[in-house]
């Protein structure tokens, strides 16, 4: 049986930043593999489409660009804002301003995204929105272990809490980097542009592969 939309996919990978000697980003082992659903959109459309069509047996090694996951580093979207978009119930919290801290956000719209701290000012904060691996390649090598039917229970989750509207239950916020995802099958309609964003506390799950759904409870 091979790799197809609707079907369950069971791997081991290793995905790593721009080639086999980058930083490990993501592994799944034989012992712990990862079972994914294909041909959905709670994959990444570029690493569902390059495994489509294997086979229980099969390797695979592939780079996606920058384009096909985070995309690229965008200098527009490092920006200051005020110490005000950082409070929680009406109190700053300083280890959300530590620097190199990455702090969930929500926009006015209730859209989530995360930003990371670069500097701390007297009455602003300078944030850098793009994804941590934008700019950066993927280079992702593994083999399929076993293929199947997905069950009426798989195809159909309950509803995430995210609050996303999205019709698979994603959330940009899985990764933290959900703007810039332009391939990940996103329904959050994310802003590149949070104005009058502020602090959320989010718990979402990360997998480079997958478009998480996450539990978030940011919707304001």
């Amino acid at each position: 049986m091979e790799i197809r939309e609707n079907r369950i996919g069971i791997l081991t990978y290793t995905i790593q930043v721009n080639n086999q000697e980058g930083e490990v980003l993501e592994e799944a082992t034989i012992d712990q593999p990862r079972t994914m659903l294909f041909g959905t959109g709670r994959l990444l459309k570029s690493f569902d489409k390059k495994l489509l069509g294997l086979r229980s047996g099969d390797r695979f090694e592939f780079v996606l660009s920058p384009d096909e996951c985070f995309g690229a580093y965008q200098e527009e979207l490092v920006m200051d804002l005020p110490k005000t978009a950082f409070m929680i119930n009406g109190q700053l919290k300083p280890e959300a301003l530590e620097i190199g801290r990455t702090v969930p956000m929500v926009d006015s719209d209730g859209n989530p995204f995360d930003g990371k701290v670069i500097s701390v000012h007297t009455d602003t904060v300078r944030m850098d929105f793009n994804h941590p691996l934008a700019g950066k390649h993927l280079f992702t090598r593994g083999a399929v272990l076993h293929v199947r039917e997905a069950t009426e229970e798989e195809l159909n989750p309950s509803a995430s809490s995210c609050g996303c509207g999205s019709g698979s239950d994603s959330c940009c916020g899985g990764n933290g980097g959900q703007q810039h995802n332009s391939n990940g099958g996103c329904g959050c309609g994310c802003s590149d542009s949070p104005d009058e964003a502020h602090a959320c506390e989010c718990g979402c799950n990360e997998s480079y592969a997958e478009v998480q759904a996450c539990e978030c409870g940011c919707g304001g």
